[in-house]
């Protein structure tokens, strides 16, 4: 049996940030991004944080040449990067066993200065660089300060970027991608030199100190795209878009220059700050105690319900018969997906761990049940809502109304869909409520097409509904009738 095609497969050769956000961490969350495996060669340690290299621990040449051998032995490796080299002499050792294993689609990050000023390559280990380890790559990526020290002329705009590139290429390299982001100005011009052909990329600057590791991440997209079989120039172009992409979406991790979202994950702050009224206006309420535990009945109901126009899910399971935590979990991960393609919100009704591991938006507490504290402590990107019944117990939450996305306040009317709910407080109890709060306000408890009127004039922002979705004859015009009577109030 002839042996199967290896996946595609990258090699960073660089140093490893103990922070996360450069070097080979870096490069390797990128490369998990683009879905190519990744090996890597350590040439060095740093001692690193947002705020700065406190340390740099340069690997003994033995150990870079052994790393060479045990990947070169066993992977077909399709592009390769280097990163920080430190000094001369792991430069040197680099070069020679890029030499030695004919490595391929090499890009060459040459790493001089870390974001906040610490040198990260010797003098010596710049000319090396330039006398050497050039010769043996497709294509460099310098940004202005590295371009500079490779070029010999300062740079300061976009016809200074491209005299440089062409120094630059006459040390050996066939392609140039000079980075302009040091430049001054709103937008961001990258040149791009390819043996003859010239281009330029633009991208709006992004006022964020979250910038760590780009130029890792840029270079490790580039032999990302060029593994997977793209050209030197479409590699460079999609790469480009991949930065203008997770650049304005930066994660807030440490105090100084932070790192780069990787992977676009949700900011849970721009996510709030994105919530309108609109977004919660219409939640369905609804577990398999609500559809007889038929669970396919209640997956075709909430995706016609999301079709229709309810933006809210919460997934509740408050019926006689014990559904196991299993179970849940599966249906609160079909539901994700559901709500997901609808533009829906997921909240789980009192279980944190369910919504975590379901990737639900939001968690639903009672009274009784976990507290804000306690959700924010653990689980702070997610959102959440919480029951309130009286002017009491709003008395006794005011200090976590901060933390939360709404309230939901009820029952207004009776109900029984909750065995366990409280007395209905009714139109006044709701108005009250709402008169004392900036929160967001959904109507819960009887809420039905008949009585929505009623419970928007008495200045509910929203509507929580079981019932009226899940004993509905004709769901589409149930849901349409909601949406009409919030409008009109």
């Amino acid at each position: 049996m002839s042996e199967k095609r290896q996946y595609p497969t990258v090699l960073t050769i660089a140093g490893s940030d103990s922070g996360g956000g450069a070097g080979l961490q870096a490069d390797m969350k990128t490369m998990q991004a683009f879905e190519v495996f990744s090996t890597c060669v350590v040439v060095g340690l740093t001692a690193q944080n947002t705020l700065g290299v406190q340390g740099a621990y340069p690997a003994d040449e033995s150990v870079v040449r052994a790393q060479f051998e045990s990947i070169m032995a066993d992977f077909e490796i399709r592009a390769a990067k280097t990163g920080a080299l430190f000094d001369e002499r792991r430069v040197k050792e680099v070069a020679k066993n890029v030499s030695r294993y004919k490595i391929k689609n090499l890009v060459v990050d040459p790493v001089m200065v870390a974001k906040g000023g610490a040198p990260l390559l010797d003098e010596d280990g710049v000319r090396t660089m330039k006398e050497d380890l050039l010769k043996r790559a497709l294509l460099v990526t310098p940004n202005i300060p590295e371009a500079e020290l490779l070029s010999g002329m300062s740079i300061g705009n976009l016809e200074e970027m491209k005299k440089a590139a062409s120094k630059i290429q006459a040390l050996g390299v066939p392609n140039v991608l000079v980075k302009g982001g040091h430049l001054a100005g709103e937008k961001v011009y990258n040149f791009a030199l390819l043996g003859s052909e010239t281009f330029v990329l633009t991208g709006e600057k992004v006022n964020t100190a979250r910038k760590h590791g780009t130029g890792d991440t840029l270079s490790a997209a580039i032999i990302s795209l060029l593994a997977k079989g793209c050209s030197l120039k479409s590699a460079i172009i999609a790469a480009n878009d991949y930065m203008n992409a997770i650049l304005p979406q930066p994660l807030f991790t440490g105090h100084g220059h932070g790192s780069l979202n990787h992977g676009l994950w949700k900011n849970p702050e721009k996510v709030r700050e994105s919530l309108t009224g609109e977004s919660l206006s219409r939640q369905l309420v609804i577990g398999l105690g609500n559809v007889q535990y038929d669970k396919q009945k209640l997956l075709g109901l909430v995706e016609e319900a999301c079709q229709a126009g309810m933006t809210v899910v919460q997934y509740r399971e408050k019926g006689e018969k014990r559904v196991d935590f299993e179970k849940r979990l599966e249906i609160a991960r079909k539901l994700k997906g559901l709500c997901a393609a609808y533009g829906v919100l997921l909240f789980i009704d009192d279980d944190v761990d369910l919504a975590i591991l379901s990737k639900a938006d939001g968690v639903h507490v009672g009274q009784d049940d976990t507290s804000v504290e306690a959700i924010v402590e653990r689980a702070p990107e997610l959102l959440i809502g919480l029951s309130i019944s009286t002017m009491q117990e709003l008395e006794k939450s005011k200090k976590d109304l901060a933390q939360i996305t709404y309230i939901g306040v009820g029952p207004v009317y009776e109900t029984t869909t909750k065995t366990d709910a409280k007395p209905a407080i009714g139109l006044e109890g709701l108005k009250a409520i709402k008169n004392q709060v900036k929160v967001p306000v959904i109507a819960i408890g009887g809420i039905n097409e008949e009585n929505a009127v009623a419970v928007y004039s008495a200045g509910a922002d929203g509507l929580a509904v079981i019932s009226a979705i899940t004993n509905s004859d004709h769901l589409i015009e149930t849901v349409k009738k909601l949406i009409k009577h919030g409008e009109a109030t």
